[in-house]
């Protein structure tokens, strides 16, 4: 998972660094904490394991100590078959040879775990789901001397040139002889190997003291308060860090570990094994936690007293499930660890202040210190994120390779030699409460149109939708290697209707920032894992080249393709197309918009057709016709779509139409971000100003405007209700229609103004309003010189600044002369949460002319409220009101 450096080389020194200590955090907070138990003790870390599991033999001997599906051992009846075995491999090996275990789920790991700590042996945990090549290459990694099987896995083939001699745990082995003993190893040297995949699918042996070992189990008995009467169900390979602290953990309270092939086993007998062994404490990672609430009946047993879960992102959407799901006293607990090292934990009690859907991760555990850097290794401050280092005597020895351990990869701190230092690659942030938000990885980390996007979060946003079971995103990459757009791979829950893909898609519009939607989802029965449940990214790559060989295919069907064969404009704007949007035309329908197209995309494709083409081009152009068919064949009569004041936004159906009314600027490229998010059912229309292609002259006043723009709303809807909305002077000409509408007897259910100010107050403050029209006038024009079109001239387009300038001075002087009547009906503001420096607050004025005022907060300032982040926001809060007012006519 991680990666250990030297705080000398790597990071800011010691003394630089914020390292957050909290030993003296009680580790049961919020859990168990009036369950009898008999605690770990601190001082029993420093002993040897199979030392502390005599004891339990002594004390449990009849008690159930494993079982599978196949049968059971007692503690005695395990201690005899393991110290048959120890003798044995005692005999055939030296101290420090390392023994490999290779066997099924089944009470054979355990077995074969506790043969090498009681011999002296560190060993190597093998599971036979991954593939024969890739055990191959851990073996030869690692060259056991020794390898444990059963008959299950005995005929397993080794692609490797010297295999290890083989051990078949089957065979009869006898007792041991009176005289034997266990001769177990130092607490602080190897005592296991786990191999751990990270994100690149390739095999890394991470090696642990028993010391190591004892820290986990101390913590999880501690804070879980587990005891001789619990029944586990870890849901996970053996041959992980979590299979083996779990079975260490109930071998040494004297409980009983049950074990199962999560890989092979299906969610109904899972559910089955939790009631027939009346298991007290489960662990499931998050993936397969969900497979089994879809398919649990109404509550589980009432035994189950914990769930633990970790090791990937969990939501609170999943401890709702849960909670619905275990009975009122059942607790939940969040453990937050690397093979590398021990780091977080919590039980998960209620957080009123979460701002995302994403749990927190934990607390520190006791013995770690932790620290958040920055790229350059400095500490950051509390609330922002950064690369979580942690500093412990726990980190991992180092890793094996060639036959040996290499701890050169696990230097220790200079001012303390027990410490080590791992670097996690994972990027969190702490919280002011002292919890941890785990954000994603830094190698899951990727740059979107200049924006830095977690792959994690994204996937964590797309299970938020009740159809998704599961998800896995990628980052295509171009022949080049650069990032163009994000794929997401999605397993449905059974019940989800045909049409999930495409609700999934427009729900992803709604609730994330543009850089954060997939351009493509691609259903899927199961999203490929390995056996310790992080993504298989080898077979999820496999996948995707397979999809993109698919849309290969599609393309050269595709008329868009026989289009290009023969038109020099679609091949013209094909090219351009790819050069602005970074990627490749799939079809006659793709929407600019929606494949990524912004205002700033619009206005560098406009110049570099007017290069190209050698004549002006409207800016409105793309409004008009966003997909690329259409696109075309405007260009093709000559490049002047015929002016028409609506703008479709966003499609829709089941209820009435939004109608918005474009900002000072007269266009509507502004509402898109917006328009496209919102939650609304029923379409979301703009409405732009005459004059933007240069063909007309713009109106002069806002009653101009509303005669024309009334007659189009009427058109588009004859009857009401309607829903009128407008943005700052927009908002002038919203009001106005809303009064005519009023007055012929036409319902109006909603009037929604966006950072309006009434027309006598923009003069009051005519400096700040002339500075908040230069910025809007440069986001239009002087952008054009920090655009990167690669032309060797870099110039708006012909006309374009007068036009935009004339439309700009005759909205600025219809505002001057309008005086609104007044408006028997309710009144939305919309109000940026940052006020610019001189504007006053629109709502004292307001109040005159409404009859009701409603008072509404938008993040953001007056020219960057509907853009980038604040337009997810807006788009939310403005989809909000309008249910609302449907609530309120009903």
């Amino acid at each position: 998972m991680g990666q250990a450096i030297s705080i000398a080389t790597r990071v800011q020194p010691e003394t630089a660094l914020d390292w957050s200590d909290r030993s003296d955090f009680p580790l049961d907070w919020n859990g168990p904490v009036d369950r009898p138990f008999e605690a770990f003790p601190d001082e029993a870390r420093a002993r040897p394991i199979v030392e502390l599991w005599q004891k339990a033999v002594v004390r449990y001997p009849g008690r159930i100590a494993f079982a599978d599906a196949q049968g059971s051992l007692t503690y005695a009846e395990t201690w005899r078959t393991v110290s048959a075995w120890a003798e044995r491999i005692s005999g055939s090996s030296a101290p420090g040879d390392l023994v490999g275990i290779l066997t099924p789920v089944s009470t054979a790991f355990p077995v074969a775990m506790l043969v090498c700590l009681a011999a002296g042996r560190p060993f190597v945990a093998l599971d036979p789901n991954y593939p024969p090549d890739w055990i191959g290459r851990a073996l030869d990694d690692c060259r056991p001397t020794l390898l444990l099987v059963t008959n299950a896995t005995s005929r397993t083939a080794l692609p490797m040139p010297d295999p290890p001699r083989v051990l078949n745990l089957d065979t009869a082995c006898g007792e041991a002889s009176r005289a034997w003993r266990p001769a177990p190893s130092g607490p602080d040297e190897p005592a296991c190997v786990l191999f751990s995949s990270g994100t690149t699918g390739a095999p890394k042996g991470i090696v642990n003291s028993q010391r190591n070992l004892l820290q986990r189990v101390h913590q999880s008995i501690n804070a879980a308060h587990i005891n001789s009467q619990d029944r586990l169900l870890t849901l996970t390979s053996p041959c992980t860090i979590v299979g083996v602290r779990d079975m260490l953990t109930a071998v040494l309270a004297g409980a009983s570990f049950i074990l199962l092939d999560s890989q092979k086993a299906g969610a109904r007998d899972i559910l089955c094994l939790l009631r027939d062994r009346r298991i007290s404490i489960l662990f499931a990672f998050p993936a397969l936690l969900r497979s089994i609430l879809a398919a649990a009946p109404a509550a589980a047993e009432e035994s189950l007293r914990l769930v633990r879960t970790g090791g990937e992102t969990t939501l609170w959407s999943d401890i709702a499930q849960l909670r619905h799901w275990t009975s009122p006293g059942t607790l939940i607990q969040l453990i937050y660890a690397a093979t590398e090292a021990p780091m977080m934990q919590w039980f998960v009690g209620e957080d009123p202040n979460a701002d995302e859907e994403r749990i927190p991760v934990g607390y520190p555990l006791p013995g770690n210190a932790l620290a958040v850097v920055d790229e350059r290794g400095a500490p950051v401050r509390t609330g922002e994120v950064g690369e979580l280092l942690v500093r412990s005597p726990y980190v991992a020895l180092g890793f094996w390779s060639r036959g040996r351990c290499d701890s050169q990869e696990f230097p220790t701190d200079a001012p303390d030699c027990r410490m080590r230092i791992l670097r996690t690659g994972d990027l969190v942030r702490c919280r002011s409460d002292g919890l941890y938000d785990r954000i994603g990885r830094k190698d899951r980390q990727v740059k979107i149109r200049g924006a830095r996007v977690e792959l994690d979060g994204v996937e964590a946003a797309i299970r938020r939708h009740h159809c998704v079971r599961d998800v896995a995103v990628l980052a295509r990459a171009d022949e080049q290697g650069h990032v163009i757009r994000l794929v997401a791979y999605v397993q449905l829950s059974d019940e989800a209707p045909g049409d999930s893909l495409s609700e999934l898609r427009e729900w992803m519009r709604r609730t994330v920032p543009l850089y954060m939607q997939p351009w493509r989802f691609y259903r899927t029965c199961g999203i490929p894992r390995l056996p310790n449940s992080k993504l298989d990214v080898s077979a999820l790559r496999a996948m995707d080249l397979a999809s993109q060989q698919e849309e290969a295919e599609t393309r050269k069907g595709s008329g868009a393709i026989d289009l290009l064969e023969k038109d020099r404009i679609a091949v013209l704007v094909a090219h351009i197309w790819r050069d602005v949007l970074g990627l490749r035309l799939c079809t006659g329908a793709d929407d600019f918009f929606d494949l990524g197209g912004d205002s700033m995309g619009a206005i560098t494709m406009t110049v570099k057709l007017e290069k190209a083409l050698g004549r002006d081009l409207p800016i409105t152009l793309i409004n008009q016709a966003p997909t690329f068919a259409a696109f075309c064949g405007v260009l093709r009569d000559n490049g002047r779509a015929t002016y028409s004041p609506l703008v479709l936004l966003k499609p829709g159906r089941g209820s009435p139409p939004v109608f918005f009314v474009h900002g000072v600027g007269g266009s509507v490229m502004e509402l898109f971000g917006l328009g496209r998010k919102m939650a609304w059912a029923g379409p979301v229309i703009g409405i732009q100003a005459r004059g933007l292609d240069g063909s007309d002259a713009p109106s002069k006043t806002v009653e101009a405007m509303t005669d024309e723009y009334l007659l189009a709303v009427k058109s588009q809807q004859p009857q009401g209700p309607y829903f009128l909305c407008g943005y700052s002077f927009g908002g002038l000409v919203a009001f106005e229609l809303a009064r005519r509408l009023r007055d012929r007897g036409d319902e109006v259910a909603f009037v929604g103004l966006l950072a309006t100010l009434p027309p006598g107050h923009r003069w009051l403050r005519l400096w700040a309003w002339t500075a908040y029209l230069y910025r809007s006038l440069a986001h239009r024009v002087v952008g054009y010189g920090r655009l990167p079109l690669h032309l060797d001239t870099v110039t708006p387009p012909d006309g374009v600044l007068e036009e935009l300038r004339a439309i700009a001075l005759s909205a600025l002087s219809a505002s001057a002369a309008y005086r609104p009547g007044p408006y028997a009906g309710e009144v939305t503001l919309f109000e940026p949460s940052h006020r610019d420096l001189g504007l006053p607050s629109s709502a004292k004025p307001w109040r005159r002319y409404a009859a009701t005022l409603r008072r509404v907060r938008l993040p953001g300032r007056h020219d960057d409220m509907l853009a980038g982040v604040n337009a997810a926001g807006a788009a939310d809060l403005l989809s909000t009101c309008l249910s609302e007012a449907v609530s309120h006519r009903q």
